[in-house]
């Protein structure tokens, strides 16, 4: 409902809070910071007070000085956090001095007078802080002053200098000292003093100074999802060249929303703001002026979070687990996958609980201690070096069951010359998920190929097996099948012969036998026991 300003400014060691408001008053919301994912700790505390949803940032230091997001399911809100130090102090500002033209002269920070010089000469200009940790920048008409075989920046003790050996005309301008941090700056003007000489003008072919970025010709910059980018490329020539920017044989001009262009006498900006994959590609930079041209290839990549995952697979279950797969993402957000996060819910819930707390590396889990005959569903997150992706859809919902025990006395009721009728009871154990059926099946002594005796389940405890091979030695056995799949077999002790039975067996029990036997400890016992 009430999202986060463009940016918010806070002085080092103080608190900042950030402060969204959300409709639904139960909604979850993750922050991260420049796109990882902010971890409560003593510094970071995370706050639900009705429909606000709270950040505070402790004792804010200089590493705080970043881009924030609240995350609230597909919707993100994005600022900038900048935090400064206290003002630094200069304690002695800059003189006026006279002197003959031709000498050198140095200035000390005042209300800074102008210099003039004449070409060839040197300018000097020297800024006194009150702290000699204090780093500062110098400025020419608003842009960093690099150094070079002329420009000499210096930094010793309290004191930093500013050179110019071998003064030209271009170097006429206002230059400024800026501390690190900190809005206070003092700036004096450089006059350049022409002396009238007749001379043909010279052209200097423009060039383009990539070294001065840290990069090299075809350099790759590396930019972060919603990030923003901001290159200055300082260019040369003289006359003043003109700055073509293009991608694709695309123009990219002044005013082309989120990624343009700025030109100046002396540098070109090319600014990326909120950097998306689509930016990604190949930036040529092209500048011109009577004397020739130059040309330099930047290639931008923007890295981000993973795709989520495909929707996860169950590949089995069990009592009170289960076994789910999954596909890597399509895109891995131009970094490599170094994990997954698993969570898991009852169907009829809406809270998500996470399985893993370090990342799991394969694209297979095992994921334990649920409820049998409960329906549950599985998501899946995508992690890599820039944080966490979006969940995977839920998986088709399953139910954690376990196979029956195995059938119990399992025994032959006939046999014929092709024929064998079976007899079995039901197991002692079926559990929740019911009995769906038996499955019989025979094979040849010797071999270990099993072959069903019939096509699909049977539902009875008795089965007659027909189209056997007469005289066949074959053993037989029967599981039961649920949902979690086939139970342990009931298996026949012995092989039986596939064969006409002429007389089934009996025994012959003697009278004598069918009375109490009494016989004294040490006595032989001795039993004949006829059979036809």
């Amino acid at each position: 409902l009430r999202k986060l300003d463009t940016a918010y400014q806070v002085d080092k060691g103080q608190k900042m809070k950030l402060v969204v408001e959300v409709a639904n008053p139960d909604a979850e919301v993750k922050w991260m910071k420049n796109g990882q994912e902010i971890q409560v700790s003593g510094r970071f505390i995370f706050e639900n007070i009705g429909n606000k949803r709270v950040l505070t940032i402790n004792h804010c230091s200089l590493a705080d000085d970043a881009a924030y997001q609240c995350v609230l399911g597909e919707e993100k809100s994005i600022t900038e956090l900048f935090v400064r130090e206290p003002p630094v102090l200069i304690i002695q500002p800059l003189e006026d001095q006279m002197v003959m033209v031709g000498e050198r002269v140095e200035f000390e920070l005042e209300n800074i007078a102008d210099l003039t010089v004449k070409a060839q000469e040197q300018a000097i200009f020297k800024c006194e802080v009150s702290d000699e940790k204090v780093q500062g920048k110098w400025f020419k008409n608003g842009v960093e002053v690099m150094p070079s075989d002329r420009l000499q920046l210096t930094h010793i003790g309290r004191i930093h200098k500013l050179v110019i050996d071998n003064v030209r005309p271009q170097d006429q301008g206002d230059y400024t000292f800026v501390p690190d941090g900190f809005a206070f700056n003092l700036s004096a003007k450089l006059n350049f003093l022409e002396v009238k000489i007749d001379y043909v003008p010279r052209q200097d072919p423009p060039k383009i100074h990539l070294d001065c970025l840290g990069c090299v010709p075809d350099a790759t910059i590396i930019v972060v999802a919603g990030n923003k980018l901001r290159l200055d490329v300082p260019i040369s020539g003289d006359p003043v060249p003109t700055v073509v920017w293009t991608k694709a044989d695309k123009v990219i001009t002044e005013m082309d929303g989120r990624v343009h262009v700025e030109n100046h006498p002396e540098h070109c900006v090319f600014i990326m703001e909120g950097a998306e994959r689509s930016d990604q590609g190949v930036y040529t930079v092209l500048v011109q002026n009577p004397a020739g041209e130059d040309r330099a290839n930047i290639t931008v990549r923007v890295v981000d979070v993973p795709d989520p995952p495909e929707f996860p697979k169950i590949l089995s279950v069990g009592e009170d687990c289960c076994t789910v797969q999954w596909d890597p993402p399509a895109f891995d957000g131009g970094q490599p996958v170094l994990g997954y996060v698993l969570e898991r819910k009852k169907k009829k819930s809406y809270r998500w609980m996470r399985l893993n707390f370090d990342l799991w590396k394969e694209t297979t889990y095992e994921a334990k201690r649920m409820i049998e005959g409960v329906v549950y569903e599985m998501r899946v997150y995508a992690v890599n070096c820039i944080g966490m992706s979006r969940h995977s859809p839920a998986s088709k919902p399953f139910v954690p069951i376990a196979p029956t025990s195995e059938p119990t006395n399992l025994t032959v009721e006939d046999v014929s010359d092709t024929t064998i009728t079976l007899r079995w009871r039901a197991p002692e154990k079926v559990g929740a998920a019911g009995l769906d059926g038996y499955l019989v099946e025979y094979c040849k002594e010797g071999s270990d190929e099993w072959l069903p005796a019939q096509q699909g389940l049977t539902d009875c405890n008795l089965l007659l097996i027909r189209d056997l091979p007469t005289g066949e030695k074959l053993h037989f056995r029967v599981k039961a099948v649920n949902m979690a799949g086939a139970s342990g077999a009931a298996v026949l002790s012995q092989p039986v012969t596939i064969r006409e039975i002429i007389q089934r067996p009996r025994i012959c029990l003697p009278r004598n036998l069918r009375q109490k036997m009494v016989k004294v400890v040490g006595e032989t016992v001795n039993l004949m026991i006829p059979f036809q």
